[in-house]
């Protein structure tokens, strides 16, 4: 009688994350490399001020198997960061999520005044500036003109965690032609989705608050406009490259996320002496601080050439 309970247990447990889909969730789709030699991106961010919210538990609970956290945070669900694996999160009522997210929320209230004073689009006045391969080219998307024009649709929102003293930015980005702009996401035919994380450097001397809001919050801007340029460096490195993971390593990692240390199986990409990038086993691609890096004691002697 116990052996048969133990196997409905696994079967519907089983069944139950085989079915589960998760709100909010960031589905890789990558055709960039059918995209044309000489390409031009225009870059379309959305209106108004930059997202940032406080960063909610991630309710992974006292097991190791639930540790392999999956962050997701997209423009439909803000809340799916609290969602860290398929039993837990079918457990969780939206107004339980809500009101961790608003839980959450408190720690980004003295920061408003300078947070609301990043704009998206002066997020990306640098294009010029970002490194591609195929000849490709980034432009401003006020300055496309016709309708088969490729669209490079970024979304940004940036995460502050309890103790303020990490910041974190998750980008979505999709290409697709503008013609398709108006349509909802499954409709738009897209040639590019994914979802790049990048954190802040792990240490802060003294009060975190003090730290960002010095000289008029100067160091909190310019700490978000960073983490956007290096997400917007890594996706186009990512689109432009026609080549994709031609020499693929799976490695563990353990790091500091800002609230505690999460695993997670993934495929080494970069790693050097300031920071460590990989690809996440859903394709997305995160960027960490070595020094966030647990138990990683020296620079590794030769970079990981796996092609972005």
């Amino acid at each position: 009688m116990l052996i048969r309970l133990l196997v409905l247990f696994i079967t519907l447990v089983m069944v139950g994350c085989a079915s589960h889909k998760p709100q909010g969730y960031v589905k890789l789709i990558d055709k960039s490399s059918t995209l044309p030699e000489n390409a031009q991106l225009y870059v379309k961010v959305p209106e108004g001020i930059a997202t940032f919210i406080g960063k909610a538990p991630d309710y992974r609970g006292k097991t190791q198997s639930s540790a392999m956290l999956y962050p997701a945070i997209t423009p439909v669900d803000f809340f799916a960061s609290v969602i860290a694996h398929a039993a837990v999160s079918e457990s969780l009522r939206d107004s339980h999520k809500n009101s961790l997210q608003s839980v959450a929320d408190k720690v980004i209230e003295p920061y408003r005044a300078y947070s609301d004073s990043l704009k998206n689009k002066n997020l990306v006045n640098q294009l010029k500036e970002i490194a591609l391969s195929r000849g490709f080219t980034l432009n401003k998307y006020e300055n496309s003109q016709h309708d088969e024009d490729l669209i490079l649709d970024i979304t940004p929102i940036y995460l502050l965690n309890k103790t303020e003293e990490t910041l974190i930015l998750r980008n979505q980005f999709l290409v697709y032609k503008k013609k398709y702009k108006s349509k909802k996401e499954r409709k738009k035919r897209l040639l590019f989705q994914n979802q790049i994380e990048v954190f802040s450097g792990a240490t802060i001397q003294g009060s975190a608050q003090e730290y960002w809001l010095n000289n008029d919050g100067e160091n909190l801007k310019n700490e978000m406009n960073q983490l956007f340029s290096e997400s917007l460096n890594l996706i186009a490195e990512r689109i432009s490259s026609k080549a994709k993971d031609t020499n693929v390593k799976y490695k563990n990692y353990r790091y500091n996320d800002g609230d505690s240390v999460v695993f997670e199986r993934a495929i080494a990409l970069s790693e050097s002496c300031e920071k460590v990038i990989f690809k996440t086993l859903r394709g997305w691609l995160k960027s960490i601080p070595a020094s966030r890096i647990v138990n990683q004691t020296e620079c590794p002697k030769q970079p990981i050439d796996a092609v972005l």
